[in-house]
This record gives structure tokens, sequence and C-alpha cells, in this order.
């Protein structure tokens, strides 16, 4: 092992600089991108991927000290005397604690910005409700809802009247966003009208991009023969492409969308 790591002799004062914390973390990456294939020709897999900075795109701080156990191994092989330094770690503890407060901090504003349509949704759709408290980490956008005015403003632009359920709903919140799987935002509810393609859902009104078998798939109402207060809610899958209902009731999805989305 030891005359198979002799060649990286050359290299020695750099190693040295980085075990005793004297190279700045970018310089050594910068280095390390410039010298990469020799060091790789002039030692053991092992020792290379030892050397080798880990995590791309993680601190530079972080991956120095990745490179610099590696580093003392070599200078170990090659009998050079060093001081470790702990410039590194302490450098990237710092930048780790410092993203956890941000992280912190950006989960409590979201809390706050999110916990009044929350709120909302207890009175009418508890389930729904405590399980967007519980996963808050997991939800994009929970905005509030719309005031009347604006609901009136919604039907007159779709030309009808949303069913009466729906209609609470959106009074609690306008946005519900939950990664790709579920989203209900300020684009719905539309109705499909494509003339150029003939769909399955021609007429129906989409309430949400609903991700559950796969993705470009749709939750809908179908009230083309009129409009109920608490309408059974479709499920488009376009690769069919089909049609199918999903539940009973727009509130009976709503309240098993927890279980559905925990699945």
């Amino acid at each position: 092992m030891v005359d198979q790591e002799q060649p990286l002799g050359r290299y020695a004062a750099v190693f040295h600089e980085l075990v005793e914390g004297r190279t700045e973390p970018g310089d050594w990456l910068v280095w390390w991108e410039q010298h990469e294939r020799q060091v790789k020709a002039l030692c053991s897999p092992g020792v290379f991927l030892r050397l080798k900075p880990r995590g791309a795109g993680d601190d530079p701080a972080r991956r120095a000290l990745a490179s610099q156990q590696g580093a003392c191994e070599v200078l170990d092989l090659l009998g050079v005397g060093y001081v470790r330094s702990d410039r590194y770690e302490l450098a990237w503890r710092r930048a780790f604690e410092q993203f956890c407060r941000e992280e912190r901090a950006k989960e409590a504003a979201k809390a706050a910005e999110f916990t009044p349509a929350i709120a909302r949704l207890t009175g009418h759709f508890p389930r729904f409700a405590r399980f967007l408290k519980a996963n808050i980490d997991d939800v994009d956008s929970c905005r509030s809802g719309l005031d009347d005015a604006e609901l009136a403003r919604l039907e007159q632009d779709l030309g009808l009247r949303l069913p009466a359920a729906y209609r609470t709903f959106l009074q609690c919140t306008r946005e519900v966003v939950l990664g790709d799987t579920l989203q209900i935002t300020s684009t719905h509810p539309f109705v499909h009208n494509s003339t150029k393609v003939a769909l399955p859902t021609r007429g129906m009104l989409c309430i949400a991009d609903f991700w559950l078998t796969g993705d470009g798939d749709q939750a809908l109402f179908d009230l083309r023969d009129g409009v109920v207060d608490d309408p059974p809610v479709l499920y488009y899958d376009h690769d069919q492409p089909a049609v199918r209902p999903i539940a009973a009731s727009f509130t009976a999805w709503i309240e098993k969308l927890p279980q559905t989305l925990a699945e």
C-alpha cells in the first residue's frame, strides 16, 4: 500500500495545506477539478475515493472536510507529520446550523400564512384540515378563500352556479397544493371545452389536477344535467382516456384525501 501511494508525494504539500486548514474550501475544489485525473492515476481506488470531495452541491467546507480525512491518510502513508485542523468541520457546522435556523423560520412563516385557511376548513372538512395541519411541511400552498364578491365573479365567468359544498370549500381556501399529487389552484375550476380533440370530459368542470395514477390527470364534476349541492367527483385518466367515479360527493372526496395521499 505504501509503495502504491508513494507517487502521490508530488502533491504532499497540497495535502499538507488541506490537512492543516490553510486551504480555502473553494480553492481545494478548484484544485481537485484540475488534478482529479492525475491523482486517480497515482493511487489505489480506495485512497482516491477518500480524497475525492463528496456531496456535489453541498457546502464547500463540508466537501473539503470529506477530502481532509483522505489527505491525512496519504500523509500518514508518506510519513509526513501534520497537525490536523478542525477549521472545515467548524465552518460546516456553522453553515448547517444557519441552514436549520432558516428552514425553521420558513416553516414558521408557512404555518402562520396557512393557518387561517386551515382554521376555516376545520369547521367544514375537519379530517382534511387536520391532515394539512399535521403535514404542514408538505403543503406548498394553502391560500385564504374567496369572499362573496369574488365567488360571484367566478360563477359569472363560468356561466353557472357552483355546487354548495364546493362553494363552501372555495370560501375556506382558494388554493391547496400538495406537490404534484393535488393541485387546487386559481386556474380551477374550468370547463373542458376542447373542439380539437374528442374527449370524454367535454363539458365537465375540472376542479383540480389530481395525479392519483399518473401525471396530467384531473378531478371533475359532471354538471351537464344540473347542479346538486354535493356532486360526485370523477377522475379523468388521460392515458386511457377515460372518466370514472372516485367519490360519491365532493365532501366525501375531500375528507378521504388524507387516506388517499398517505397511500
